[in-house]
């Protein structure tokens, strides 16, 4: 399976209907070193104990985890799952630029040249240095260097630590989170990791509706305007435009980004990663999961 998709992803390139490359900012001598010396990654459990250190201590703040196609919706050019435009563009510069509440900024640079953590691999969470030195180009200006976040803790650790990815699930869910997230999840799974609550969102051009995903997820909020609450986001890159308007609007939130995890614990093989894991092997984690 993983041979098929890497043919897929070739044949779309060759058909300009996947990007793998783009215009990039010059790197310069100066710039490569500074990115060397300055750039340290948390690792996962780390990025997971930061969560909940400020979760515990009802602080509002977001896990925002920035990827590739963030970088491109931000720069004009469409994601594989979501049409490009200039509003679009306009609020995911915001996103990254966002500066409110306690923020858990992560960056999808793991790399020979950045760091990595065991068992990452081509296509599993590691890409090449010249990728990861071409998202710092564009990106560094928004983040502090020396404390950029994992974007895939969970992943990882479901993967090569699930006891500490089923902690960490387990303690989500006593705050008993609003899920906002694909419409496609099966109802048992949002109650076993989340509770009743899912503000459903389309599976791709999430953006498109992204006006009323935001009123609903307001209207729930507003009703324990007064108590520290927690929202869990699975809507692509979208959902760090969410996260960003919910702060801006002043709610005491914490906004937690879940990823393609859920992908998996759904039934759907829908990255690379997930096939080198093993589908079964992640499944694992609902059944295993006991509260």
């Amino acid at each position: 399976m993983v041979l098929i998709k890497k043919q897929i992803k070739r044949f779309l390139s060759l058909l300009g209907l996947y990007r793998t490359k783009s215009k990039w900012p010059k790197i310069t001598d100066k710039m490569h070193k500074y990115f060397l010396k300055s750039v340290k990654i948390k690792t996962s459990l780390e990025t997971l104990n930061d969560i909940k250190r400020t979760i515990r201590e009802e602080k509002r703040g977001a896990y925002l985890r920035f990827g590739d196609g963030d970088i491109y919706l931000m720069r004009g050019l469409d994601d594989i799952l979501h049409k490009a435009n200039p509003k679009i563009a306009k609020e995911m510069k915001q996103a990254f630029s966002l500066n409110i509440g306690e923020l858990h900024k992560a960056l999808a640079i793991h790399s020979k040249l950045f760091g990595f953590e065991k068992g990452m691999q081509e296509d599993m969470h590691l890409i090449s240095d010249q990728n990861a030195l071409n998202y710092l180009a564009v990106t560094h200006k928004y983040f502090n260097l020396e404390t950029i976040y994992t974007p895939v803790a969970l992943h990882y650790l479901s993967t090569f630590d699930q006891d500490n990815c089923m902690e960490f699930l387990r303690f989500l869910k006593t705050y008993n989170p609003i899920f906002v997230g694909n419409e496609k999840v099966k109802i048992e799974i949002v109650k076993k990791l989340f509770g009743e609550i899912h503000v459903k969102t389309p599976v791709s051009n999430s953006y498109d509706e992204i006006d009323r995903i935001e009123n609903d997820l307001i209207e729930l909020l507003n009703m324990k305007k007064n108590n520290f609450q927690v929202v869990v986001v699975a809507m692509g890159c979208p959902g760090r435009i969410l996260q960003k308007r919910i702060l801006k609007k002043g709610f005491n939130v914490y906004l937690f980004d879940f990823g393609s995890l859920l992908d998996a614990l759904n039934g759907e093989n829908s990255r690379l990663w997930i096939d080198i894991a093993d589908m079964r092997s992640l499944q694992k984690i609902l059944t295993s999961l006991k509260y």
